[in-house]
């Protein structure tokens, strides 16, 4: 097993966090963004970072999105990549900043759904309410258009999410030994 720090990522509603959960549940330190904490939401103006309790669903209208990221401290990236020097660590999910944080990552992945299934799971899940909302719904949407095209010109693995956690972990786990 190769030992680095990867990311895992794909649009909200593509399983990061059910494919953190199995590689908990297998014994690998693994880390999601969003369940973990990491990620806040951050005014592009003035800077401020408000703690993730502080945004409700109600509050995150289009106005509030227009005007904030859903961001990852570098510095905590970096802290994971210091701990990946003799283990291999997963970080599960999306931040706006993502594409500044990824010289961190030996690989990243990105899981890819169709715009039926990441609807219904956005719709239906419970452990997130992004989505929810008809303007949260449609920015996913949107987003999920050139996704797999622009993943492939990162040079990202991508992973088809429409199949069974397992076996996406199972893939992503593969990637790893080759």
């Amino acid at each position: 097993m190769v030992m680095a720090l990867f990311l895992i990522t794909g649009n909200s509603g593509t399983g990061k966090s059910t494919v953190w959960q199995e590689l908990k549940n297998r014994g690998f330190e693994a880390y999601d963004v969003d369940e973990d904490g990491i990620a806040k939401w951050q005014n592009n103006r003035t800077g401020f970072i408000h703690p993730k309790s502080s945004i409700k669903k109600e509050a995150r209208t289009p106005e509030f999105l227009k005007h904030h990221a859903w961001n990852v401290p570098r510095d905590e990236v970096e802290e994971l990549a210091e701990r990946a020097k003799d283990r291999t660590v997963f970080l599960c999910g999306l931040g706006t900043n993502e594409s500044e944080m990824l010289d961190l990552f030996k690989a990243v992945f990105a899981l890819v759904v169709d715009d039926k299934t990441l609807e219904q799971r956005l719709l239906t899940r419970t452990g997130n309410d992004w989505g929810k909302q008809p303007h949260e719904l449609q920015q996913s949407l949107a987003w999920q258009r050139g996704a797999r095209d622009t993943y492939q010109k990162l040079g990202y693995i991508v992973i088809d999410a429409t199949m069974p956690v397992e076996t996406v972990t199972d893939s992503i786990l593969a990637s790893l030994a080759d």
